[in-house]
């Protein structure tokens, strides 16, 4: 299992490592900003057969560039910070979006792209490093303030392989945001 999370974290590396060699070549139009909203993290579980699924909610804040490609395609990576609060507790995971934007009219765009998720806090019998495939919209009411949609479906088992011995579990990580953004420039 921990060769399995040092290539996520390798992974996550290597992708960090090609966007932001993208905002070098870029700079010059690359615009940087906050987001923050709504945060639902959903657990689903599946075991021969049979499914379950619980949600809890929480907040997002998180840091963004905007990196366009062309007029009408732009790379936006993110790294959030969410909070999820259930029955008194609350959970903590980075989120790391790396989103291609389509503007399908002058204001209104489409995304998608890789999502990883990093539980902070203790997550003895889970993998804490997740792989899912967000996809969403957005709309930009002025060019420094936009609202955003997203749901990121979970790609990799969470739980570690040797919790259940006499059945296999897959659970996996279902994200579901909405938010405001602002550009700085």
């Amino acid at each position: 299992m921990k060769f399995k999370n040092r290539i996520m974290k390798n992974l996550c590396l290597v992708a960090f490592l090609a966007v932001f060699s993208l905002v070098g070549v870029q700079a010059q139009d690359t615009s940087f900003g906050v987001t923050t909203g709504f945060h639902n993290l959903t657990v689903r579980a599946s075991a021969n057969g049979a499914s379950a699924s619980s949600g809890e909610s929480g907040i997002f804040a998180g840091f963004f560039a905007d990196i366009p490609v062309s007029d009408k395609l732009h790379v936006q990576p993110e790294v959030q910070y969410a909070t999820i609060f259930a029955d008194g507790d609350t959970g903590n995971e980075v989120v790391i979006p790396i989103m291609a934007k389509y503007y399908a009219a002058e204001q209104f765009f489409v995304q998608a792209g890789p999502v990883i998720d990093i539980i902070v806090d203790d997550s003895e019998g889970l993998n804490a490093f997740g792989f899912g495939l967000g996809v969403g919209a957005g709309y930009e009411f002025s060019d420094k303030i936009f609202a955003t949609t997203r749901y990121s479906f979970g790609l990799n088992n969470r739980l570690e392989d040797d919790i259940f011995e006499e059945i296999s579990v897959d659970t996996k990580f279902n994200i579901f945001q909405i938010g405001v953004g602002y550009k700085f420039n």
